[in-house]
């Protein structure tokens, strides 16, 4: 008989995971992640647990119907999301995002902890959310991490009609500060600039 081990993904904090494509699996229990309920009963306070380990904020949360456990890194731009179920503690969906930007693979499991479905968020965007960082740090002079002179940071994933009816994805960035609104589109494949431009605030002197 034939001892099938899954080994539950660790969430990767910069990329989440590369892989294009992910086939449903059977978890194996006895190994599959559970939410440290011990560890939450004895230190919560008002429902919530929150420490530091390294440069990682880890938070753990208890909710109605669920637990849940967000790993926040890179001055909380980075956050990957576990949820588990509240009567069994295994893990029922795990997430990352960038900026509230959905990153890498998204995977949902059963009661009985069976990978039941998956989504690729990073599929087409062959230049990384680490490549982007680094790209506009040392282009634009813009620090994604670090840089807090804004009043909003939107970070989504859209596509552009490159040649007529052929689209390509791109980031689309907007920062806004007191004195407008900057967007920025950056090609999802090769990280060219497709878009770069500001629109001022005008004011009216009556």
């Amino acid at each position: 008989m034939h001892k099938i081990i899954i080994i539950v993904t660790i969430f990767c904090l910069l990329s989440c995971s590369d892989k294009k494509t992910i086939h449903s699996e059977k978890l194996n229990v006895k190994t599959s992640e559970k939410f440290d309920l011990k560890r939450f009963n004895d230190n919560k306070k008002d429902s919530i647990y929150e420490y530091l380990l390294k440069d990682t904020i880890i938070k753990l949360y208890e909710e109605k119907n669920q637990y849940k456990k967000e790993l926040i890194t890179a001055n909380q731009s980075f956050k990957s999301t576990f949820i588990y179920n509240k009567t069994t503690k295994l893990l029922v969906n795990q997430f990352c995002s960038f900026y509230g930007m959905p990153i890498g693979v998204w995977k949902s499991y059963d009661e009985n902890g069976n990978l039941t479905s998956t989504k690729n968020y990073d599929e087409g965007f062959d230049f990384t959310v680490k490549n982007l960082i680094a790209m506009l740090k040392k282009e634009l002079q813009i620090d994604l991490i670090n840089d807090n002179n804004y009043q909003s940071l939107v970070i989504n994933k859209s596509s552009y009609k490159r040649f007529y009816f052929i689209n390509s994805d791109c980031y689309l960035i907007q920062i806004s500060t007191t004195s407008g609104t900057r967007t920025i589109k950056i090609d999802g494949k090769t990280g060219e600039i497709l878009h770069d431009e500001t629109s001022f605030i005008i004011e009216d002197n009556f």
